[in-house]
């Protein structure tokens, strides 16, 4: 399970936000994944994987947004990122209901999804909150004459 306390925190609350909806989506797709009869919930993962993915699909639309509004230097990068997880995830999905492969789910859900996500967070997410949270602040900064 994803646990709240080790998600790092960035400079952008709305990110925040997004990223401890993400802990709840994955911990309770991971909880029907593997409780005791995953395949009587197969209407349920089903639902917690499309809520999954079109979490993500919102969470990169604002983020990506913000990013090219303040000039975020390695938005091409970032933005590469998001579309390749929403690539992925979808290729699992799709995979998922066609075949429903259980350990394959699991191994997405439990270990690459999670390692994506703690990496993108770390390594993408900190830095362009930073950035952009700065930006803001140095543009209200001249708005109010300082």
């Amino acid at each position: 399970m994803l646990d709240h306390h080790h998600i790092p925190q960035v400079d952008l609350e709305f990110m925040n936000q997004d990223h401890q909806e993400t802990l709840v989506i994955t911990n309770r797709l991971e909880e029907l994944l593997t409780g005791s009869s995953p395949l009587d919930q197969m209407a349920a993962i089903d639902g917690a994987f499309f809520e999954l993915l079109n979490h993500h699909h919102r969470h990169f639309d604002r983020e990506n947004r913000e990013m090219e509004k303040y000039g975020f230097p390695a938005y091409e990068l970032h933005l590469a990122e998001h579309r390749h997880l929403l690539a992925d995830m979808d290729m699992e999905l799709q995979h998922w209901l066609k075949n429903r492969d259980l350990v394959r789910a699991k191994d997405y859900v439990l270990t690459e999804f999670p390692q994506w996500l703690m990496n993108h967070l770390v390594n993408m997410d900190t830095v362009s909150a930073t950035y952009i949270s700065r930006v803001r602040h140095q543009d209200l900064d001249q708005a109010e004459g300082f």
